[in-house]
């Protein structure tokens, strides 16, 4: 049976099923060749076995997890057609993917520790150039307080806490930090994650920062287990940080272990803080001694991330454990309400943090979460062109006591200009010129300085893109996303919500009347392929599948970076095009 005999609306029995899921979800896993080489085989032959069930056997693994969640999930036990798939597939990629990653670590384990399921969504973030994170003040206080492992000194109970202070000083809750309570006999993954607590409070910087952001995000967007975990990888935040591989001779390998260790130490140390806010007199209660009956006493205290599952490397010739690669992560109740709760308030985060170095670039990276926060904040108030005062700049950018007079002042200048050079503001000046016989005084910096007003002006992009947030009456957070897939209800939202999608961009289409739509031919170029996928408002991922290449393919040819030509690829790109507006 040839896949393309098989007709768009014919019910498919199991063994067109199978060539059919083989073709349409392909795609989605182009850049793993050891799984498709494997599901190709088992989607073109039929066992005895399954002729007389019809359903698929045990050595099937991952494929036959994939024919499951269609015939029990996203259809339950109702006739399927080929478009029906393609039409899953093409809205449901990501939940998709997301579902199978553990079956495919526990059948392909040495080869996909390397691969994160979050691949796709940190393309299109790369794309973009942002996230969106919780401009919520107290959101930010807690993710300031990561940054600043000196505040911690030892407390009443023993551990190192520090308390949450606001910028009027006042105090809004406490933070610990606490060691992990493990069972006493450990898993190899236990103990090397229990290992890399070792340094919690030396891994305790803006870089824990940048995470805290990017767990939060992709905690937002991305799909869940069950019981509310995500996977993150260390791939993903590398990507972003535009760290590079290992090479040699030329060729690309893979990330060196000690960035790897770097970020996943420090997600050890978020997943070691207990944190507790509220309005009422904070208490510190020592837990030694408690019985469970008297633990209400100290409810007000509780992690910030919680972690399930622990993914490690292990070389593949010796069976010695390289390294954390990947965790199930989840951000506890002290967070959530931030991210999708009555507290919710989403914000625009210039990706370029993740780039400044969190060691010579300090100022950058606070600068910026701080800007992105305010402008959220003044584009709500439309109060955008309020001046900031230059103590309050000064404060937030937390720079070295080493820097002072003259030296402060460059450092800040130069921060900004730096800014302003990268695109994150469109432009900054004092708004009273600074009179020079006044500096160099004595106490000019608290005195005179730290008084003046400076008008910092957002990119353009940044308030376009917090305007949309404002008045979106759905954004990331009422997705459902991220519904566990092994209930019939759950699918059932999934394929209502890929149903929606699609609806909405056929009506895209209905209204698109392209300029040249008379009898100039359609000629491709990536200039014309990225304005037809900004028209028809679809990603570039999405254009990807339904042009039949890899969404990297399309990404690079858009951004101009194929070292050669395909000529393959853009003759299907071509016809795409003529398709959609011809």
């Amino acid at each position: 049976m040839k896949y393309e005999e098989i007709p768009e609306h014919l019910i498919l029995n199991y063994e067109a099923l199978k060539i059919v899921l083989f073709e349409e979800i392909k795609a989605l896993f182009i850049n793993r060749p050891h799984v498709l080489s494997k599901w190709s085989k088992f989607a073109y032959q039929m066992t005895k076995e399954e002729i007389l069930t019809q359903k698929p056997t045990e050595e099937m693994r991952s494929f036959g997890v994939l024919i499951s969640l269609f015939t029990e999930a996203f259809f339950h036990q109702k006739p399927i057609t080929k478009e029906m798939v393609k039409e899953v597939v093409s809205t449901s990629g990501d939940t998709i993917k997301a579902f199978l990653a553990g079956h495919l670590y526990q059948e392909f384990p040495n080869v996909e520790v390397k691969y994160s399921v979050n691949d796709t969504k940190i393309e299109e973030v790369l794309e973009k150039d942002y996230i969106v994170s919780s401009t919520n003040m107290d959101f930010h206080l807690m993710r300031d307080m990561v940054t600043k492992k000196n505040g911690f000194k030892e407390g009443e109970t023993g551990y190192l806490a520090t308390e949450i202070i606001d910028n009027r000083g006042n105090v809004k809750g406490v933070a610990e930090l606490r060691p992990h309570e493990m069972q006493t006999e450990l898993t190899i993954e236990q103990q090397m994650w229990l290992e890399s607590l070792g340094e919690t409070l030396n891994s305790l910087d803006d870089l824990t920062a940048d995470l805290f952001d990017l767990i939060s995000y992709l905690w937002l967007t991305q799909p869940k287990s069950s019981d509310g975990y995500i996977e993150f990888h260390s791939n993903d935040a590398l990507r972003l940080r535009n760290i590079k591989k290992r090479s040699f001779a030329g060729k690309e390998f893979d990330y060196r272990e000690e960035d790897r260790f770097n970020i996943m130490r420090r997600v050890a140390a978020l997943s070691s803080i207990w944190v507790s806010l509220g309005d009422q007199t904070i208490k510190i209660v020592n837990t030694a001694g408690l019985q469970d009956s008297e633990l209400y006493k100290f409810k007000d205290f509780q992690k910030m991330f919680e972690i399930g599952k622990i993914r490690v490397a292990y070389d593949k010739d010796t069976g010695e454990a390289k390294g954390i690669y990947a965790v199930q992560v989840r951000p506890t109740s002290i967070l959530t309400p931030y991210l999708e709760g009555p507290k919710k308030t989403l914000g625009i985060l210039d990706l370029k943090v993740f780039k400044y170095n969190h060691s010579t670039q300090r100022a950058h990276k606070r600068l910026t979460r701080y800007l992105n926060l305010q402008w959220r904040i003044r584009t709500a108030r439309n109060t955008l062109g309020q001046p900031f005062k230059v103590s309050t700049l000064l404060k937030e950018m937390d720079f070295s006591s080493r820097y002072n007079g003259v030296a402060l002042r460059d450092k800040f200048e130069n921060t900004l200009d730096d800014l302003q050079a990268d695109g994150i503001i469109k432009k900054w000046l004092y708004i009273d010129e600074i009179n020079e016989e006044m500096v160099g005084k004595r106490n000019w910096v608290k005195e005179y300085w730290g008084k003046l007003n400076v008008h910092i002006m957002p990119a353009d992009y940044i308030v376009k893109e917090n305007k949309k947030i404002l008045s979106s009456q759905s954004d990331l957070s009422h997705k459902r996303i991220g519904a566990p897939l092994n209930q019939t209800a759950a699918a059932k939202e999934v394929i209502r919500t890929s149903a929606g999608m699609a609806h909405d961009q056929e009506e895209n289409l209905t209204k698109f009347q392209p300029e040249n739509s008379s009898k100039q031919p359609i000629t491709l170029t990536p200039e014309k392929m990225k304005e037809a996928l900004d028209y028809l408002n679809i990603s570039i991922r999405q254009a990807a599948e339904e042009i039949g290449v890899a969404h990297t393919t399309l990404s690079r040819y858009i951004k101009r970076e194929n070292k050669r030509q395909n000529k393959k690829n853009d003759e299907k790109m071509l016809n795409w095009l003529k398709e959609k507006f011809l």
